[in-house]
């Protein structure tokens, strides 16, 4: 999916050239789509005055967790390591710094493609000791349909914005335009919240796939 924007001032969003004869526009289109994929980090996070056991201990459980989560049919394609870290801590008192301890985290992203299996997920990850859970998001997966779908209604945004203008100048505007260009294309979250029956229950959003297009007439 392409993830770039138009280099344009937004006062060129509709723009008539009276020297070459031109109506630029730019015309904005979305859908509303069901996610059907979502993606979880999650991991746990040990702490002990002796690194090796803080490692030993991080280790274990996450062996633990990956078990379980496989168990739920998800295989290791679908696993991958977010971040692996080993931090010293610290007390800070009387102008001095004394090492007490380390803490490891271990990080897993996981992606599903039923994402009524992400509570699932949650609750066998942090029954086997994970106390970590962040950066929970929907996905629209082979969305060529939603773009295509976008790209067209904002195809016919930015005509109903060229043909305003001519009608209201009294311009004689061409049909076709001699010119169009993709903008980005991209999702966000859409409709309100719906629950999933899981456990622990997710909020599953729909997603909004938006286009845009620069568009130019002539006249």
């Amino acid at each position: 999916m392409q993830h770039s924007y138009f280099p344009y001032e937004p006062t060129e969003q509709l723009r008539v050239d009276t020297q070459n004869r031109e109506i630029k526009v730019i015309g904005e289109g979305s859908v509303s789509a069901v996610p059907n994929e979502i993606s979880m980090t999650i991991g746990t996070r040990t702490e002990n005055r002796d690194v090796q056991e803080a490692l030993k201990e991080n280790s274990a459980v996450s062996n633990t967790l990956l078990q379980e989560i496989k168990k739920l049919g998800i295989n290791d394609q679908q696993i991958e390591t977010a971040s692996f870290t080993i931090n010293p801590k610290y007390d800070y008192s009387d102008g001095k710094s004394t090492l007490t301890g380390y803490e490891v985290q271990h990080l897993f992203r996981v992606r599903v493609q039923d994402v009524k299996q992400a509570g699932d997920v949650y609750n066998a990850t942090f029954s086997s000791g994970a106390n970590v859970a962040q950066d929970l998001q929907f996905h629209v997966t082979n969305d060529d349909k939603y773009e295509q779908e976008a790209i067209s209604k904002a195809l016919l945004n930015a005509k109903e914005k060229a043909f305003t203008i001519a009608n209201t100048l009294q311009l004689p505007i061409n049909q076709i335009p001699i010119l169009i260009e993709e903008g980005p294309v991209y999702q966000s979250s859409g409709s309100s919240p719906k629950l999933l029956a899981a456990s622990p229950p997710i909020q599953a959003q729909s997603l909004i796939v938006s286009a845009s297009v620069k568009v130019t007439y002539t006249y």
